[in-house]
């Protein structure tokens, strides 16, 4: 018994040490930030700077084939007393709501949901955001301490769409310079 709990630690410690040996130090990590106050009171449609968007009804018929989009409505996000200045945006995070490889919204699972439906997101001029992809998003200059950015969300086929509801949910931050 006492030969076998020997050999026991010793392989134990000498699969330590080969699991060390391989291990190799490449390179260092540096990370930088900075923790400012809030720059700028943020406002919705709703309380505490949420906002609800409720898309008109659309027919299966708008999206009956992938890659058709339908009902889109603007949205805001105002800002106001701001101490920053210089280009700020909204970063919509990707989250258990997103699809990652598209950058679309999915749509909730629930009994009475639609399928073959994202949602999609929109900057001003109606070109696509990637939801995760804060390059994909225009901004606005701050004048005169606001900014009111303005976006769009629709309906996105990725198939015959079928009937039902079509809610979704994504998180955003205000990103400043």
């Amino acid at each position: 018994m006492k030969k076998n709990l020997g050999s026991l630690v010793f392989a134990l410690f000498a699969s330590a040490l080969a699991a060390n040996s391989a291990i190799a130090s490449d390179g260092t990590i540096t990370i930088n930030g900075s923790v400012t106050g809030n720059t700028c009171n943020v406002t919705g449609n709703s309380a505490g700077g949420n906002i609800t968007v409720n898309l008109d009804r659309t027919g299966t018929n708008t999206l009956n084939s992938a890659g058709q989009t339908a009902g889109f409505k603007p949205f805001s996000i105002r800002l106001s007393d701001c101490t920053a200045s210089g280009i700020v945006k909204a970063g919509f995070e990707a989250g258990a709501t997103t699809d990652i490889a598209t950058g679309r919204l999915k749509v909730l699972a629930t009994a009475d949901a639609a399928s073959n439906v994202d949602l999609q997101l929109r900057n001003p001029d109606n070109s696509v955001i990637k939801i995760g992809d804060s390059s994909t998003i225009q901004g606005i200059t701050i004048e005169s301490g606001a900014a009111t950015l303005d976006y769009l969300v629709g309906y996105y086929a990725t198939g015959a769409a079928t009937p039902g509801t079509a809610n979704s949910t994504v998180t955003y931050s205000i990103i400043y310079p």
